[in-house]
């Protein structure tokens, strides 16, 4: 691999590995692994500095009838360096039809979620590799923890 390649794939390579104890299967639906969402910040201010500082972001909401829409622009190092806007697409009702007031927070989380991901956050979720236990129990032997859900981080 050529040294402009490391290059580009140095902060892919920084968050392409996602701790397992910041994760949990979602079953509902066509299933999928969820990343917490503080992790993914955590992990970003561990890589860039503080959020405002050294990475941030910019939302533009969008509503319709029953649908809440945000995009998403994320910046790292300033603001000259951004990329977007990605897109995610909520309904304003949750599943008993009642209003969720939570939804504008929700889609903003997904979008940057999916925003992050183009950074490579988790890059192993996204391509599929939390589905092979056998790479999950690779990935807490190499970070060298338990079996475990985190009770607390210091």
């Amino acid at each position: 691999m050529s040294e402009v390649n490391k290059t580009n794939k140095e902060i892919w390579d920084l968050m392409k590995v996602t701790d397992p104890r910041f994760t949990k299967d979602v079953t509902f639906g066509r299933g999928f692994t969820s990343i917490d969402p503080m992790y993914q910040i955590g992990k970003m201010t561990e890589i860039f500095g503080p959020v405002g500082h050294g990475w941030g972001y910019n939302v533009q909401y969008h509503y319709a009838d029953t649908y809440v829409a945000a995009e998403v622009k994320v910046w790292t190092h300033d603001k000259k360096h951004s990329y977007g806007p990605v897109c995610s697409m909520l309904p304003l009702a949750n599943s008993k039809g009642k209003f969720d007031d939570e939804a504008g927070k929700k889609v903003m989380t997904d979008a940057l979620t999916k925003a992050f991901s183009h950074l490579g956050m988790s890059a192993d979720v996204f391509m599929g590799l939390f589905e092979s236990s056998k790479y999950v129990e690779q990935v807490k032997k190499d970070l060298g923890i338990g079996t475990d859900k985190v009770k607390k981080i210091s």
